[in-house]
Formats: C-alpha cells, sequence, structure tokens
C-alpha cells in the first residue's frame, strides 16, 4: 500500500494505492493543510510527495505520516530512467511539471505536447533522441484561467466579473474577458503546434482542463486526450 501526496499551489491531493487500483484519494484546500488527516489508511508502505508549496507544509506532512514508519520520498525534477530532463537547471524545474511529464510519457509511450490547466498553465514538449530516448524539451508557462480573471478583475475599475461564454465579438463585459482568456490560451498552444508536426498528439490534464477543451477551437481540439492524474501516475513511476 502506497500514500501519493500532491502539495500544489493551491490545493493537496492524495491518492492511497497498491500496485492495480487507486484504493483511497482526497484533497483539501492548501491553507487547511493543518487539517489533513490520514488516520483511517490501516497500512502505508512507503509515501511518495511532490511539492510545490512552502516548505512548513511538508513538514507538516511528513510529521502527519510519521506513525506510518515507512520511507518517504520526496520528488525531485532529475533526469531518471523514465525521462531525461533538458532543462538548462534541472532543480528550478517545477517538480509538478515533471512529474507530469512522466506521467504522460508513462501514458502514451510516444513524443507528445502534455498541457496541465491548472494555477498556471503549462504546455510542454516531450520528444525522442535519436536512439529512441524520451526527452522531457521544456514549454512555456502561462497565466491559468482563475489568475487571469483575478488578475482583470482586481487590476481594473469597472470590470469585477465571473466565468462566461468564449464567443467573438462578445456583447457584454462577463463573455468579452471569457473570450479574451480562452483565446489567449488557444492562441498561445495554436503557435505551439504550428511549429510542430501535425501526428503529434496532445495531452490535456489539470483542474481547467474539461473547460478548456470545451472551448478550444477545431484546429487542435481533435488532437486532444483529456487525461486525469498524470501527475500521480508520474509519483508512481519513482517508487521503485
Amino acid at each position: 500500500m502506497y500514500l501519493y501526496i500532491d502539495v500544489g499551489n493551491t490545493r493537496i491531493k492524495w491518492q492511497h494505492r497498491d500496485d492495480k487500483e487507486i484504493l483511497d484519494a482526497g484533497n483539501i484546500m492548501v491553507e487547511n493543510f493543518t487539517d489533513i488527516d490520514f488516520s483511517p489508511l490501516t497500512e502505508v508502505k512507503r509515501v511518495v510527495v511532490s511539492n510545490v508549496n512552502h516548505s512548513v507544509v511538508l513538514d507538516k506532512i511528513k510529521e502527519i505520516v510519521t506513525p506510518f514508519n515507512c520511507p518517504i520520498i520526496e520528488a525531485c525534477s532529475e533526469s531518471n530512467q523514465t525521462l531525461i530532463n533538458d532543462y538548462v537547471d534541472p532543480g528550478s524545474l517545477g517538480v509538478d511539471r515533471w512529474l507530469t511529464a512522466m506521467g504522460a510519457w508513462k501514458t502514451q509511450k510516444k513524443a507528445l505536447l502534455v498541457i496541465n490547466a491548472g494555477t498556471a498553465i503549462t504546455v510542454d514538449l516531450i520528444a525522442l533522441d535519436t536512439q529512441g530516448r524520451p526527452h522531457f524539451k521544456g514549454g512555456m508557462i502561462l497565466p491559468g484561467v482563475a489568475i487571469s480573471m483575478a488578475i482583470l478583475n482586481n487590476s481594473t475599475s469597472l470590470i469585477d466579473v465571473g466565468m462566461g461564454i468564449c464567443q467573438y465579438p462578445s456583447l457584454n463585459t462577463t463573455d468579452a474577458v471569457t473570450t479574451g482568456i480562452f483565446t489567449a490560451i488557444q492562441g498561445a498552444v495554436n503557435q505551439v503546434c504550428k511549429k510542430l508536426p501535425a501526428s503529434l498528439p496532445i495531452l490535456l490534464t489539470g483542474g481547467d482542463a474539461q473547460t478548456i477543451y470545451e472551448q478550444a477551437d477545431n484546429d487542435w481540439k481533435a488532437r486532444i486526450v483529456l487525461e486525469e492524474n498524470l501527475l500521480f501516475e508520474g509519483l508512481t513511476l519513482l517508487n521503485v
């Protein structure tokens, strides 16, 4: 039995798994990290953690899992037997991007784009070298949907809106903001897609994945595969 924990910017998520399936899962807002309770879990022989938040959150999690008396593996973004990291400074790559890329490779086993639509949106490329080995080639980082909306709401006196409909032209401010945000995301991905083979699949994951998929234009929507839990799939590859 293994406990996989993803400490993100907004939420802490976890899965309790054996070698075949997910036995239990849960999540909590990061600000409530002191309320995490793993006591219902009866058996854990290894804990694997991804953390992109403050060290105090990770320290608390380590304290909470101490009663399991098992090894704790902290994920890092260095090259391993699954994926080669081509980042100039591998240690500066967010471990969540790295694990999502590893999970994407585990799922597809071929060159691809992986888009993680979370607090930030990352668009990363996995490519093969001449020997068929997979490399993380880096990519781009965009503001996520919620961040983009918050920036407009907080920085302009006449805009204070929620999610609307993506349609151009828009005849109200809510739809105009929504259209602008999603068109910017689509435009960024379209520019990437123009530089790469049209046969390259796109894996889309993250909290806003479904919304972005629904708003995507037909140029790249047909290439998208929606995948949940890619980061957790990446974490399982560290459990060796």
